[in-house]
């Protein structure tokens, strides 16, 4: 699946899949007036006008030659339109758009906020993608409507083109409004910043529009505004390898005509009553249905959800010590975590998920990344583990060693630790927690390498959060164990 900017050609076939999806699934419930009002929207000759004055932007999903999925974005971060051709709806390919769209307005809009106007069927989707509504139910011209938005994380900068090697500094989506907010207001404004960003209150907004999309959203404008694009904006010059980082640039391999279904569940919780401290989570994580044992099933999502769950547990269900002494020195202490998810690899027999960790230990001063990864068996519930897959042989760990060093850019990368170590923290000894094993499977193999923790005064941090090192399965056939994984992948 890729996921790009349309250019001018590529508009009128978006047209096209846009009004087939809201002729079957919206016109039916729609008045004669609003569809008519959709019609007059979706004219090729205005929308190529405003996309040409740069107040328009289209993202398209495609599969080979074929169009799957179109979204529209407003400059100021507004969604407009949002489609799936229907036939593919419930494969993760609107949620693979929307992600497209919040990080193209977090490293090019610099759009502080991600918006919608949601038919009320609508809004716990859009929740589970992280948007929350604003106010209550609203109607205009017959159509009901409950506007939505989410924080925008302007952090999310990475360096261009990179993977596993970069430092991917990105605060949670209420962690960055906080930071910068007590750093500009100061800390004696704290609770009335706190109950702002819990309840995300008192955004004043232009008159409303109508956002269409299949999932019966819908979007009406006269006019997006006079604002255009800077120079380069409007479809010319854009490279996809530089909008999207960390675990979204993973090529997953998902195995078609899969007899289950993979969808996504959240964990959100705010604590309102404490006035000395902000305890916000935001974990979304994967979770199936239709396998066909229920107690594999269940273990499964067990499991995906406890690993999504591990910086809620340590920093607040089971808080760890360390967390306890912060919590009580810490004048206004924060515990704030945001968990995303990639599925990079799904077959019948073997389900492999990423997670991005974005989370405050107990303050500001207290803020870490994690990579988590999950390589769990469907038939039986199994998590595999790296020293159960590959012979951490001498010549493998020096192999290892070059691609991890390689990919880091850096010849010096773990010199600090001999091979024993290495092979230690291969086989789970993290060393204290610096060396956070994890390993991942995608389109192109298997990635082995390490979620890095070390101490912000240790003259070994290179700034890296994780680093991977990729192998093809072809190369893995050397260095593999007798796991059973091996036959499931064959």
């Amino acid at each position: 699946m890729e996921i790009r900017m349309l250019q001018q050609p590529e508009l009128l076939p978006a047209l096209h899949l846009v009004w087939e999806v809201y002729a079957d699934t919206i016109a039916p419930t729609s008045t004669p007036e609003g569809v008519a009002s959709f019609q007059k929207f979706i004219k090729y000759d205005y929308i190529s006008q405003v996309w040409q004055r740069g107040e328009l932007i289209f993202f398209g999903a495609y599969e080979g030659e074929s169009l799957l999925g179109t979204l529209a974005l407003r400059p100021d971060g507004h969604i407009a339109l949002f489609f799936v051709d229907k036939d593919r709806q419930g494969q993760g390919i609107g949620r693979m758009l929307f992600q497209h769209a919040y990080h193209y307005c977090a490293q090019y809009l610099n759009a502080g906020r991600l918006t919608v106007n949601a038919a009320p069927d609508a809004v716990e989707r859009y929740v589970h993608m992280g948007m929350r509504p604003i106010s209550g139910e609203q109607e205009r011209e017959g159509m009901r409507y409950v506007p939505m938005e989410m924080y925008v994380n302007l952090s999310v900068v990475s360096p261009k083109g990179q993977r596993s090697k970069a430092p991917w500094i990105a605060l949670g989506a209420f962690g960055v409004v906080l930071v910068l907010l007590l750093t500009f207001i100061g800390v004696n404004a704290f609770n009335d910043i706190r109950r702002e960003i819990v309840h995300q209150r008192d955004w004043v907004y232009d008159e409303p529009d109508y956002d269409y999309d299949d999932n019966y959203d819908y979007d009406y404008d006269n006019g997006f505004g006079s604002e255009e694009f800077p120079e380069g904006y409007g479809g010319d010059g854009y490279d996809e390898s530089e909008e999207m980082s960390g675990i979204w640039t993973i090529p997953e391999m998902i195995d078609d005509g899969l007899t289950y279904e993979i969808e996504e569940d959240v964990y959100e919780f705010s604590d309102e009553e404490k006035q000395s401290m902000m305890i916000q989570f935001q974990v979304a994580y994967p979770k199936l249905s239709g396998l066909s044992d229920a107690s594999v099933e269940k273990k499964v999502n067990d499991i995906l959800k406890a690993r999504a769950m591990e910086s809620v547990k340590r920093i607040y269900d089971d808080p760890a010590p360390e967390i306890k002494e912060r919590v009580l020195g810490e004048e206004y202490a924060i515990l704030i975590d945001y968990v995303d998810y990639k599925v990079c690899y799904a077959s019948e027999d073997v389900l492999s998920v990423v997670y991005e960790d974005y989370c405050y230990e107990g303050g500001q001063d207290y803020y870490v990344q994690h990579l988590r990864t999950c390589n769990i068996s469907l038939k039986d519930g199994k998590v595999y583990e790296v020293k159960e897959i590959v012979e951490l042989s001498d010549k493998f760990l020096e192999e290892w060693l070059v691609r991890m060093r390689s990919e880091a850019g850096d010849d010096s990368f773990l010199s600090e630790a001999d091979m024993n170590t290495l092979k230690k923290a291969l086989e789970g000894d993290s060393q204290n927690g610096v060396y956070d094993v994890s390993f991942f499977l995608d389109a192109d193999g298997i990635e082995i390498g390490f979620d890095l923790n070390y101490a912000s005064d240790d003259e070994n941090n290179r700034g890296y959060v994780w680093v991977t090192a990729p192998f093809t399965f072809e190369e893995m056939g050397e260095y593999g164990s007798g796991s059973n994984l091996w036959e499931k992948l064959k």
